[in-house]
């Protein structure tokens, strides 16, 4: 898996450290090609299942998990195990021959099924070939699989199909259909075939080379698109078939692949990445992006349990359990879906690390899933203090800090509400209205998590959910001392201007080149109040310039200081803003001047409360 950053080669302070990001477009950059695919019927009839699943498990296994990161005895500098052929320069011979020891003799497909069930996951997506090339199935299109090119024997997809039907589980299959670093016509192994298509080349480079564009459309029709035929033939009901690395095809060529599997399977999704947006049933973010945002109607959220998708030893970076629970959390308050990834090792079985998070988080949605599954986005605004996921008639407040005087405000509930309880058990709590917009629940020590992990509380409405989305910002009971507000949940303006990828260290905006362009943060106030703005951002030594703040009629501004690079994030003050009244407001971040290859990299937002 691989995903890009597109940064631009004139800023050169601004580079990835890894060329291995580099391998995908951006599916955030790309939807502005297109708002999303059209929602017809047969859409509907695929997508229904998919929108009360919520959760998904990932599997990346494959004769990668043998050296497991290290080549020739060292460790090869890559976050993914799956990309060791191409960034050690396996050849093709050498990757062959370690292939033929692979031989998972503990892989047992209804162990692995069982534990995702127990682990509160609803599908699975196997990796059928990733970007090596090898079939980790039965293939009748090449005998470079599990099957026929090793002493292994057994067909894992075939196992793992009989075991999803017993259990329940949907099966959805990965497949690499545009890199294949073992055929000489593909993408990605120009070490042992010079002629062929970079890994990292865009459809640009080639489209117009003869030579390359003929190869690659041959081994799309001699073993990439029949693969796919015999994987949705073969294999009993699939529910999604999950592409990569579509933004290397031509739109034409990802289109070929969509119709090709809804030819098949009628009811079987279809990933973003079949090409890129607008293109698929859903989207798809990039790979372990932390920090969302909304970015079509139906979409979903890649992560890792560590840092590789494919078992790497060294790989000890561990998510908490209640990070991964505040990630379910986040992304379905957003109407996503989060997939949730397991790389076996060599012998077939998982990381006890690996299982014992996802048995922790089964426990959690044991007793809380009712907030997830068949859950999606709230009409309320984002809280300060967690989430709120919608069911029905049904609003749950995902709660991850409690406020310390025990009143929390539900902000912008506009609907009459029933009762409120509980999800773990326990007596209904007391709440009460604050003005028309919003209501405050009284909480008791009785309630307070004694795991850290988050605590769900019902809110039950007598009709539909009727809410004011605007982030609201108050003085008084139940406010927090500090509002952030994150570039991610502001409304951007401009062709250019954008977020990063929203991985580690990456929950930023790109590409502030123009002038013209700008980014909004929408609000609202109960009443008069003031706030210390403080400004988050990175700048290196080719940024500079001068930004604007205004809101409510009043404008701060102020010189970009250098921070030591686009990623070295300092916050620097701005001085005061004063909303004089309760309503809705705006506050605008825009260049004033850029006088860099860019202006600066602005992350966040902190209001501080003043007393005036």
């Amino acid at each position: 898996m691989r995903d890009q950053i597109d940064f631009k080669k004139s800023v050169p302070d601004r580079q990835t450290d890894s060329r291995e990001e580099n391998l995908l477009d951006d599916p955030l950059q790309s939807l502005k090609e297109g708002a999303g695919a059209e929602h017809d019927e047969a859409h509907e009839r695929r997508i229904a299942w998919w929108r009360e699943a919520r959760l998904g498990l990932f599997i990346h296994w494959g004769p990668y998990a043998l050296p497991a990161g290290e080549w020739d005895g060292e460790e090869i500098q890559a976050s993914y195990s799956e990309h060791i052929m191409l960034r050690a320069r396996v050849p093709v011979q050498a990757y062959e021959e370690m292939s033929e020891q692979f031989n998972p003799t503990a892989f047992d497909a209804g162990r692995w099924v069982r534990t995702a069930k127990q682990a509160g996951l609803k599908y699975i997506i196997f990796t059928a070939k990733h970007h090596d090339g090898f079939a980790m199935y039965d293939s009748h299109i090449s005998d470079y699989s599990i099957v026929r090119h090793t002493a292994f024997g057994r067909d894992p997809l075939k196992e793992l199909e009989e075991a999803c039907r017993e259990e329940g589980m949907v099966l959805g299959i990965y497949y690499s259909h545009a890199m294949d670093w073992h055929d000489p016509d593909s993408q990605g192994n120009t070490w042992d075939y010079p002629g062929n298509i970079g890994a990292y080349d865009d459809v640009e480079s080639w489209i117009k080379d003869e030579d390359k564009r003929t190869r690659f459309d041959h081994y799309l029709h001699r073993k990439s698109l029949p693969q796919v035929r015999e994987l949705l033939t073969e294999y009993g009901r699939v529910g999604l078939m999950w592409f990569d690395c579509g933004g290397k095809l031509t739109r034409e060529q990802g289109e070929l692949f969509l119709t090709t599997v809804h030819a098949l399977q009628q009811d079987c999704l279809v990933n973003s990445r079949v090409w890129k947006s607008p293109l698929g049933d859903y989207a798809n973010t990039s790979d372990n992006q932390l920090e969302t945002r909304t970015i079509r109607q139906d979409w979903e959220n890649i992560i890792t349990l560590n840092d590789s998708w494919g078992y790497k030893k060294s790989d000890t970076n561990w998510k908490p359990p209640v990070s991964i629970i505040r990630q379910i959390i986040d992304v379905v308050s957003k109407g996503g879906n989060l997939v949730i990834n397991v790389g076996p090792t060599a012998t077939g079985e998982w990381d006890p690390v690996s299982e014992e998070i996802l048995l922790e988080v089964g426990e959690w949605l044991r007793v809380h899933g009712d907030s997830i599954y068949g859950s999606g986005a709230s009409p309320t605004a984002k809280p300060s203090w967690g989430r709120c996921t919608l069911k029905d008639q049904t609003l749950y407040l995902h709660v991850f800090d409690i406020p310390a005087d025990g009143h929390l405000v539900v902000p912008g509930l506009l609907s009459q509400v029933m009762r409120v309880y509980p999800l773990a058990g326990g007596a209904e709590l007391a709440f009460k209205r604050l003005g028309n917009q919003d209501l405050v629940v009284l909480l008791d020590n009785q309630h307070l998590s004694s795991d850290g992990k988050p605590i769900v509380l019902a809110v039950e409405c007598s009709g539909p959910v009727k809410g004011n989305s605007e982030r609201l910002l108050m003085n008084g009971e139940g406010a927090p001392q500090i509002y952030d507000l994150g570039v991610f949940e502001s409304e951007i303006n401009g062709s250019a201007l954008r977020c990063d990828t929203g991985k580690k260290n990456r929950d930023n905006l790109l590409d502030w080149t123009d002038e013209r362009e700008y980014t909004v943060w929408n609000v609202r106030t109960t009443g008069p109040c003031t706030f210390a703005v403080r400004l988050e951002y990175g700048c290196g030594d080719e940024g500079g310039g001068s930004y604007l703040l205004k809101a409510s009629g009043q404008t701060l501004s102020a010189e970009v200081q250098l921070t030591g690079g686009p990623y070295e994030f300092r916050g620097f003050e701005l001085g005061k803003l004063h909303f004089p009244e309760a309503g809705e407001y705006s506050i605008e971040l825009q260049a004033d001047r850029i006088t860099g290859a860019y202006l600066m990299q602005p992350r966040k937002l902190l209001l501080e409360q003043v007393n005036v």
